[in-house]
């Protein structure tokens, strides 16, 4: 099932610039539709994130999946998905921990902390877009994801 994806919003977290314009190259030559949003540090991640839940508008929607490295700063990518995983509003986003860490504790650990999915980062250009095409046909053409305007937290 093919849907319209130019609502499909991806939150890249990471640190590396030269990873993050790989991963914004390999989405825009994949032909995905979408709008991505880098953040380069954990804390301002979770600070957006809470933002979005806390303020929403309509210029500035909550992610349809995140891109999570493990080492960052600020907070490390395994926090950060502690916290995203914990907030009632952010449990429903699928996080995706891509790093380059093949190390069995931090496997385990992140999915333990709620990651939906450990990729290693790939590293050659043409394995970015295979990448980006796998997570698009999952993500956006498989997947159902929870409608925009559940991500409200409701006054009491």
């Amino acid at each position: 099932m093919n849907r319209v994806t130019s609502d499909f919003h991806i939150l890249l977290i990471e640190d590396s610039k030269a990873d993050a314009k790989i991963i914004e190259r390999a989405l825009r030559e994949t032909n995905i539709d979408h709008r991505l949003t880098v953040i380069a540090d954990g804390r301002l991640a979770l600070d957006y994130l809470v933002g979005l839940v806390n303020n929403p508008n309509e210029t500035d929607v909550s992610p349809d999946l995140i891109l999570l490295d493990l080492n960052l700063p600020g907070l490390n990518g395994c926090q950060v998905l502690r916290r995203i995983k914990d907030d009632s509003e952010l449990r429903s986003i699928p996080v995706v921990v891509l790093t380059t860490s093949i190390r069995e504790e931090d496997i385990v650990q992140t999915y333990k902390a709620g990651a939906n999915t450990y990729i290693c980062k790939p590293s050659e250009y043409p394995q970015y877009c295979e990448l980006v095409s796998t997570l698009r046909t999952y993500w956006i053409d498989t997947a159902l994801r929870v409608p925009k305007p559940s991500l409200k937290r409701v006054q009491a």
